[in-house]
């Protein structure tokens, strides 16, 4: 064989070779939401990738994969079959390596293909018990200014899908999610409504949340509140680092008005809450709340918060 020729064959030997090991892409959220990584060989750390521990859901394409809890395929392993996950369960923000692997005989079995739910849509109405003027959304609305429908809205209608409705603008200030039905009134809502958008993942149990006699939350690091479970009493945390920090991917609030924020030191990106569960987070606080406290020992709140 001539020099030319092994060089040809070796080249195909690197071409098959680097084409062996199928795609897997990872997401920072759940139903395939957030950021992505995507990689097609061993990776035996997540530490530099801004992945480690942060992966909700994944699809798996051609060959199985193994994820580990620890660096360099340690700790708890499982199996990925070929598929798309748009929840990986107790496996949810725990992944610290991945690796290709032979098709196993206990392999998971392939999940069913997961499309997105429809948006739905809400109805706004000027005043309670659907009267007066009436303004429909079927997408996120940012900034309700713009419809020149701000701060109108007494009362609503919600087809299809749960909506969060929100005080201010971009989805921020107090929020609260309305499961499909009609609502005669927004109550501490009504009037003060200043951006709207679909939440795929409602309160599982439309129950109210236990009241206790003290202003309380917990943080969750799985949806649905699930996984381990992370309380917060009396003033919360300023900084959670080396206890949750990035962890909670849902939350309930026992009682109480609480904030909760991206950076330690209630800075960053802030979100308020009032009493009840939240089976998801928004975006920017999924997996990123480093802080929390709280306002008030009771809701609805009316007072300036006391931020010292």
């Amino acid at each position: 064989m001539n020099r030319l020729l092994r060089h040809l064959l070796s080249g195909v030997v690197l071409v098959v070779s680097s084409t062996a090991f199928a795609e897997v892409t990872f997401f920072e959220g759940g139903n395939f939401g957030g950021r992505r990584m995507a990689i097609d060989r061993p990776m035996p750390n997540f530490r530099d990738t801004g992945f480690n521990d942060r992966v909700q859901s994944a699809i798996i394409g051609g060959e199985s994969w193994e994820v580990c809890i620890d660096s360099n395929f340690g700790g708890g392993c499982t199996i990925l079959a070929p598929g798309r996950y748009p929840d990986l369960g107790e496996w949810s923000n725990r992944i610290s390596s991945a690796r290709p692997v032979a098709p196993p005989a206990a392999a998971l079995p392939r999940p069913a293909v997961v499309e997105p739910p429809p948006l739905g849509n809400v109805t706004f109405f000027e005043t309670e018990n659907f009267g007066g003027r009436r303004f429909t959304v079927d997408q996120p609305s940012s900034d309700f200014l713009a419809a020149r429908f701000s701060e109108h809205a007494k009362s609503a209608v919600v087809e299809g899908n749960p909506w969060e409705l929100c005080v201010d603008v971009d989805f921020r200030g107090g929020c609260r999610i309305l499961l499909p039905g009609r609502y005669p009134t927004l109550a501490n809502l009504g009037g003060r409504i200043s951006s709207a958008r679909p939440s795929y993942e409602p309160r599982s149990d439309p129950r109210p949340a236990r009241i206790t006699n003290r202003a309380s939350a917990i943080l969750f690091s799985g949806p649905n509140l699930t996984g381990r479970a992370f309380p917060l009493g009396g003033e919360g945390e300023s900084n959670l680092d080396g206890l949750f920090n990035d962890r909670a991917s849902s939350l309930r609030v026992e009682r109480g008005y609480w904030i909760f924020c991206s950076d330690a030191n209630f800075r960053g990106i802030c979100r308020t809450f009032g009493p009840g569960d939240y089976a998801s987070l928004p975006y920017e606080l999924d997996s990123r709340i480093s802080s929390g406290r709280r306002i008030s020992n009771d809701f609805p709140y009316t007072q300036n918060p006391n931020w010292r």
